[in-house]
């Protein structure tokens, strides 16, 4: 997570998401890893933050666990 802004109180925030990769699970069947960053954007449209990370999801066509 990397800050690169200051947030005020009453700013207007908003997130962008993209995927950056998609792994199927080789020891999980129906599992996999998505690798994710999100960009937290001002008013003026400056980022003041950005992350990666990493979910691990279900597959497509996989019932509730």
């Amino acid at each position: 997570m990397q800050w690169s802004r200051p947030v005020r109180p009453g700013d207007e925030l908003r997130v962008e998401s993209e995927v950056l990769e998609v792994h199927a699970s080789r020891s999980r069947p129906g599992q996999g890893m998505i690798k994710l960053r999100s960009t937290t954007l001002n008013q003026h449209g400056e980022p003041v933050m950005i992350s990666v990370g990493n979910l691990v999801v279900r597959g497509r066509g996989v019932g509730p666990a």
